[in-house]
């Protein structure tokens, strides 16, 4: 096999009902020249099966360990495995917009000063259809602006080059919050962008959970506190390090108000969808669900 330009890494756990669905949106790329890699983490339902199943010489399952190592383990998985000289990004329970690897992959050649680049999202209903958008700022500078209190790129969104990723590798103990940790500690090194267009498709409503949204925003408290003290000091740290237990406790309230879906749509990023970027999305989501991908035997 050649070595493909981009390498796409989905890590998969307990991802069975959304797994082929994430798998056909790569197939419906009009970007042709990539390969996938699939790492599962210790799954108890069907997902390692449905994986196992997909028969093409692009997609390469790594040999299952039956271990549940979480989410940064398995990426640096995937950067050891990967043969492209760039790296998707890319959650199980997602859509990339037919055109996303052609548009970020065209952005990354024609910026070569940029080592990651990240995308606007839109955010899926419950019905799984386009409910809203997810802005971020464009440039580097922008980006990590306030990046003590948060950094405007959205983790699945992103392609990077793939030297990059080794040069950086994830901290395999922030777990939840494994993004964020990253990019506080190699933006001073790094050059990071984000194209305004709704390329990656998101179902954070339904895969919400407040523990997990909680144990991010504590391991994030511990990352500012690491790295803060000696950029902005112990004073403003210790204030960003409040304001993350702060968000806690108000989604906490939310969520036990059953208000957690109201408050999720008031992020001031969620921007309501124009009328044709709604159309635009709903026709990306059609073109996906009727592309298929090959199983042993059939085709789904």
């Amino acid at each position: 096999m050649s070595t493909p330009l981009l390498t796409v890494g989905i890590p998969i756990y307990n991802a069975q009902e959304s797994l082929l669905d994430a798998v056909r949106s790569v197939f419906a790329q009009t970007f042709a020249d990539w390969e996938l890699i699939l790492v599962d983490d210790g799954s108890t339902d069907n997902s390692l099966d449905i994986a196992s199943s997909i028969d093409d010489p692009r997609v390469q399952m790594l040999k299952p360990d039956g271990e549940n190592l979480k989410l940064p383990s398995r990426l640096n998985q995937i950067v050891r495995s990967a043969r492209g000289k760039y790296i998707a990004r890319m959650d199980a329970d997602d859509l990339s917009h037919p055109e996303r690897f052609s548009r970020q992959l065209a952005f990354l050649r024609s910026h070569p000063e940029v080592d990651v680049v990240g995308t606007y999202m839109c955010i899926l209903d419950h019905e799984d259809k386009p409910a809203s958008k997810v802005v971020v700022q464009e440039s580097h500078d922008e980006i990590v602006r306030n990046k003590f209190s948060s950094i405007s790129i959205a983790h699945a969104t992103v392609i990077a080059k793939a030297e990059w990723f080794r040069c950086w590798p994830y901290d395999e103990s922030s777990i939840r919050c494994e993004d964020y940790e990253l990019w506080l500690r190699s933006s001073r090194e790094s050059t990071f962008a984000n194209i305004p267009e709704v390329l990656y498709l998101c179902n954070e409503f339904r895969s919400f959970v407040f523990s997990k949204y909680a144990r991010s925003k504590k391991t994030a408290a511990r990352v500012v506190w690491k790295y803060g003290r000696r950029e902005i000091g112990t004073a403003k740290a210790l204030w960003c390090v409040i304001g993350k237990y702060v968000d806690i406790g108000l989604l906490g309230a939310a969520s036990i108000l059953r208000l957690h879906d109201t408050v999720i749509r008031g992020r001031k990023t969620y921007v309501p969808l124009s009328p044709e970027e709604d159309a635009k999305l709903t026709k990306a989501l059609d073109t996906v669900r009727k592309t298929k991908v090959p199983l042993r035997g059939s085709e789904a």
